[in-house]
């Protein structure tokens, strides 16, 4: 059980559209309230590939993070049998790539989140956020034109989420270092986040009294990293949502879906 006086997130599946889950938030033991939605496309929009987006739930306009992914493919070997039976053609099976990118909005960045396979219960997931994410205000058209150069220098703070072990569905996102100048510098773990991964729900609380000692400057893009990469992790890597690629339909190749495709 989560401590309900820590920040908590509920993940409640909508009853109007399967597809959604609603995120409730509660706080010292406060009634939840809904504060974000989960939205996916139906899977016919969406063939071969992975989508997700985080709105608000009042204001279905406002679009704070998404992911668009596309599996891997591989051709198992099949018996003689086996491609008889399958008319001939190869069999190509989705499988789930090392790593998922989560595209943030205003400000605009991408956080890759990696997974890092490890022995029996030592899976992590890990991903960097900026120290500083909003530009300084300033007339100069060198400082305008130069984020992208200045990206690689910009301090990082390193996070990873571990799964707690392999007969359930529950993670703890650490923080667990720096990356100064392109060099990683390893600390001691620092509890973040905790999730707890049911079979339909799930619940993500807040490490609010960490908080302090975590230097990042947006922590409203670091609590919707944190929501995304766990729904995202439950649904790809724990074996979670059934068909996440929407392969059933079709194996041909998909045109991509645009960036913001979850707003209206």
């Amino acid at each position: 059980m989560l401590d309900e006086n820590l920040p908590t997130y509920r993940f409640r599946p909508s009853t109007e559209n399967p597809q959604n889950t609603l995120l409730y938030f509660t706080h010292n033991g406060s009634d939840p309230s809904p504060e974000y939605l989960l939205k996916r496309p139906i899977p016919s929009a969406s063939p071969n590939q992975y989508a997700l987006g985080l709105l608000d739930v009042q204001y279905a306009s406002i679009l704070y993070a998404e992911i668009l992914l596309k599996p891997d493919w591989s051709q198992p070997t099949l018996s003689a049998a086996e491609v008889r039976a399958n008319g001939g053609s190869p069999v190509s099976v989705a499988q789930t790539p090392s790593s998922f990118p989560i595209s943030l909005y205003n400000p605009d960045q991408t956080v890759q989140v990696t997974y890092k396979q490890g022995s029996w219960s030592k899976d992590t997931w890990e991903f960097e956020v900026p120290e500083r994410s909003f530009k300084q205000p300033s007339k100069s058209k060198i400082d305008q034109d130069s984020s992208e150069v200045l990206s690689d220098l910009v301090s990082k703070v390193n996070f990873k989420w571990k799964r707690d072990g392999r007969m359930n569905r529950d993670m703890t996102c650490y923080m667990s270092g720096k990356t100064v100048g392109g060099k990683k510098n390893k600390e001691p773990d620092i509890t973040v986040a905790l999730f707890k991964g049911g079979k339909t729900e799930g619940a993500l609380a807040i490490y609010e009294p960490n908080l302090a000692r975590v230097d990042v400057e947006d922590r409203k893009g670091l609590e919707v990293v944190l929501l995304l990469s766990a729904e995202v992790i439950r649904d790809l890597y724990l074996s979670q949502r059934q068909d996440p690629f929407n392969t059933a339909g079709s194996l041909a190749a998909a045109l991509p879906l645009p960036l913001g495709v979850f707003v209206g």
